[in-house]
């Protein structure tokens, strides 16, 4: 239950000069920190550094760079765990990265409790007058929105401003009602660092330590907040309920392999070879399976995360103690303010201090030393410091979500994309729109032992796991002992035609499409499937596509062996770089379809697998795999209801591109004048232009393909849709396309497959961008392996080296 604190609010201000090299000296101390919020000014960050490389696992973390590429600049505002900080828009537009000055403005927050509003600001010195005024513009409506609840902490070098700005600044303070609340001095008996509230029980001391070293002219400061803060004495009924009917999960990372492994090899699969019931079958080996693991790898334990730490992967018991002791002793001189007291502090925090600098210094050679043996270690480490360390909060109607919330909302939204009417899936009609030219000759009666062992062979070692808990490298590494009862299943399932339920449902995760934002429409999901659903797939996949492969269109680059982007690019380019050399102009229109794997209707579907020449037998077993399929979230370990997803293409699996790929097999067809080329849903359309004759011959092909569209029910999003025209005569021909009588939007630059086009097809854009990205990378890597004694030569190649062949032979012109 909650309990009302009448306590303080810890913040730590500091003005850096520059974290870009100092990241480890910076995170060792704010570890052993004992504020809640840090407020920091001139980090000299840019878009190079991530989060991660400046923050800890369960911190908050706002900032805003300099972003006219002037060293130094930039503010950012952190909280621990404890508390969370909401971004404030500011008022009438206003684009921070079109001034000189950096500001965050945000919302301390505790359990959906407004406490106080904070803003860090850094203008430069000698700035513009008008900066000045458009800066205290600002924070007066801030100041007028929030009732004075505010504290501005920020660097605001009024010493080198004229008295124009000074005038300004007395007027600011006089009309929002706020007092300058530092008094420490810096080396020049001057206060650069400006701490101004309009609170009362807002205290400024010289901070014991800083994050940084201290720099003269900037000493750190330590501001103490009066703040009513709740808090929390026990779970609430909620999550208590929610705890205990939490569904145990396995630990695998304490598991004992050895005995796992001796107790597979001799479990007895002979009672199921005996039975004929496929639920029964799948029953009695999930049981078995189940009883091994229980006796071999231990459940996770779930407690509430109310600590306000989160430690990191390195931490020692050593150091978790320490951290708690330090806490107490720190608390302890804060009421008593002896010096005895600060001693025994101080003490501890320097202990604590060197136990986290050895740790780490321990973990970082532990990291090289298994790079030799191991580089998957050490790229497991570079990815934890490039990918968001903390969970960004979900939040509704000004509210952030619990958890379980969460779960419940990403659910809804995700299950809106799909129709809501379930799908009559009829073999027979499906048959009778079969063309009589067609003969139905895909067909799999049985899959061989090898089949399956192949199968298991292909499974990555991850141990993500599906809905089954059990995760895929346990399959791969004991495929020896278990491809023998899949064997079983599988072909069970394929004499009755048959999909189980239990791999009819799916395990969805929320991932951001790209910056994570508090919306839940910013997330898509990722699904996964159980490992022997998703190996019974694989083993059906490479059947059906050896047997339909002649009839694939040759248009279509996606999902087939031997073709990618690269394939589809060098096509692409063969056609039009041959023009534009010539003078000629080339018009290519790009287009988008909506939600396209999640909008197949599956009656549609059920009758593209009967016209490429599915039997009756191989139709009724589709008819079982596609009915009344299910998905589940799951977020952060709480999980959803389940709903249905009664139309696309299952998700995380291995034959819902191969459905997909069936059901667009025949839009090529319809193509009378154009050149077709598709990478699964991506469709492009291009064409040789001399004269508007040639361009009413593009738009029809683009009303044809449209019209396939309606009639399949796989729509296009036209607002997405958009053509360009390569050539780089001085007038090139321009004609207004459409689709579905909305004029398409013509660009000057398309992302095509990851290579980035303009019409003069010269690839500078596309070199700029790829070696920005490439260096940025690099000196990421380089900066997190700062310290390294042992040099080791690796080869970065993937980014950089997307679809070279289409652009390798552009380079030496640029």
């Amino acid at each position: 239950m909650k309990q009302i604190n009448n306590s303080s609010f810890n913040i730590l201000y500091q003005n850096v000069r520059g974290l870009r090299t100092k990241t480890s000296k910076f995170l060792s101390l704010l570890e052993s920190s004992d504020s809640d919020l840090f407020a920091i000014t001139e980090t000299g960050c840019n878009e190079s550094i991530n989060d991660a490389e400046i923050s800890l696992p369960g911190y908050s973390l706002l900032r805003c760079d300099r972003s006219d590429g002037r060293k130094q600049g930039g503010v950012l505002l952190m909280c621990t765990q404890r508390f969370e900080l909401r971004r404030i828009p500011f008022l009438n537009n206003i684009n921070i990265d079109a001034h000189s000055f950096e500001m965050v403005c945000a919302a301390v927050h505790i359990q959906n409790r407004f406490l106080f509003t904070c803003c860090v600001v850094y203008i430069p010195p000698k700035a513009d007058e008008s900066e000045y005024m458009i800066l205290f513009n600002v924070l007066e409506q801030i100041c007028v929105k929030y009732k004075n609840n505010v504290v501005i902490l920020g660097d605001f070098n009024l010493y080198s401003c004229n008295v124009n700005v000074c005038n300004y600044f007395e007027y600011f303070v006089s009309f929002c009602e706020v007092i300058q609340c530092n008094k420490v001095p810096n080396c020049n008996s001057r206060q650069l660092d400006l701490v101004l509230s309009g609170r009362s029980g807002v205290r400024v001391s010289a901070g014991d330590e800083g994050l940084q070293p201290v720099d003269a002219y900037h000493p750190p400061l330590s501001v103490v907040v009066d703040a009513t803060v709740p808090t929390i004495t026990s779970a609430t009924p909620e999550r208590q309920s929610r705890f205990e009917h939490k569904r145990p999960q396995w630990n695998f990372y304490k598991a004992d392999y050895q005995l796992l492994y001796s107790m597979l090899t001799s479990a007895d699969w002979s009672t199921m070879y005996e039975m004929h019931n496929l639920e029964e079958i799948l029953n009695l080996f999930y049981m078995e399976l189940g009883h091994i693991l229980d006796e071999c790898v231990p459940r996770k334990k779930f407690t509430q995360e109310n600590s306000r730490y989160r430690y990191p992967e390195w931490y020692t018991g050593k150091i978790i103690k320490e951290i708690k002791i330090k806490a107490k002793l720190h608390k302890l001189f804060k009421k008593s303010k002896r010096d005895c007291d600060y001693e025994e502090y101080a003490k501890c925090r320097a202990r604590l201090k060197k136990f986290i600098e050895i740790a780490h210094r321990n973990h970082k050679y532990k990291i090289q030393n298994q790079f030799a043996k191991d580089p998957k270690s050490f790229w497991q480490y570079i990815r934890s410091k490039k990918c968001r360390v903390n969970r960004q909060s979900i939040v509704k109607d000004g509210q952030n979500l619990t958890d379980e919330q969460c779960a419940r909302e990403f659910a809804e939204f995700f299950e809106s994309v799909y129709s809501q009417e379930p799908p009559q899936l009829d073999v027979q009609a499906a048959m009778a729109e079969v063309s009589s030219a067609t003969s139905a000759r895909v067909h799999i009666e049985t899959l061989s032992l090898k089949d399956v062992q192949d199968a298991l062979a292909n499974l990555k070692p991850k141990r993500s796991s599906g809905p089954d808990g059990i995760p895929a490298f346990l399959f791969r590494d004991c495929s020896r002992v278990l491809a023998n009862p899949l064997h079983y299943i599988y072909n069970t399932c394929l004499k009755q035609s048959t999909v189980p339920d239990q791999w009819k449902i799916t395990r969805v995760v929320p991932v951001p499409k790209g910056k994570a934002g508090p919306d839940i429409s910013g997330y898509r999901p990722v699904a996964v499937l159980s490992t022997p659903a998703k190996v019974f797939e694989a083993a059906i996949q490479h059947c059906i596509q050896g047997q339909v492969r002649a009839q694939l269109s040759d248009a279509q680059h996606g999902f087939r062996p031997g073709r990618s982007t690269s394939t589809n690019l060098l096509n692409f380019m063969a056609q039009v770089i041959p023009a534009v050399d010539a003078g000629m102009q080339v018009d290519a229109a790009y287009f988008d379809f909506k939600k396209a794997f999640d909008a197949v209707d599956n009656d549609v579907l059920l009758r593209k697998l009967a016209n490429i020449g599915c039997t009756p037998h191989l139709l009724h077993f589709f008819v079982s795999y596609m009915r009344d399929r299910q998905q589940y979230v799951d977020y952060n370990g709480y999980e959803s209801k389940p709903y249905f997803t009664r139309s696309g293409v299952s998700q995380g699996s291995n034959l819902g591109p191969l459905q997909f790929i069936i059901m667009i097999n025949t839009l090529p067809e319809v193509v009378r004048h154009s050149s077709c080329l598709l990478f699964a849903d991506d469709l492009k359309l291009l064409l040789e232009v001399k004269d508007e004759t040639d361009c009413e011959r593009l738009q029809g092909d683009i009303d044809r393909v449209v019209k396939w569209s309606h009639d399949n029910k796989l729509y296009f999003n036209v607002s997405k849709c958009s053509v360009i025209s390569y050539g780089r005569a001085r007038t090139p021909i321009r004609y207004e396309y459409k689709a579905e009588a909305i004029p398409m939007q013509r660009v000057t630059e398309v992302r095509d497959l990851g290579v980035h086009l303009t019409p003069d097809l010269t690839f500078r854009e596309h070199i700029t961008k790829i070696c920005k990205k490439a260096y940025r990378n690099l000196g990421f890597v380089l900066r997190q392996a700062q310290g390294f004694t042992n040099i080791t030569t690796i080869t970065i190649r993937r980014a950089s080296q997307k679809s070279l062949g289409v652009w390798r032979c552009h380079m030496g012109s640029t």
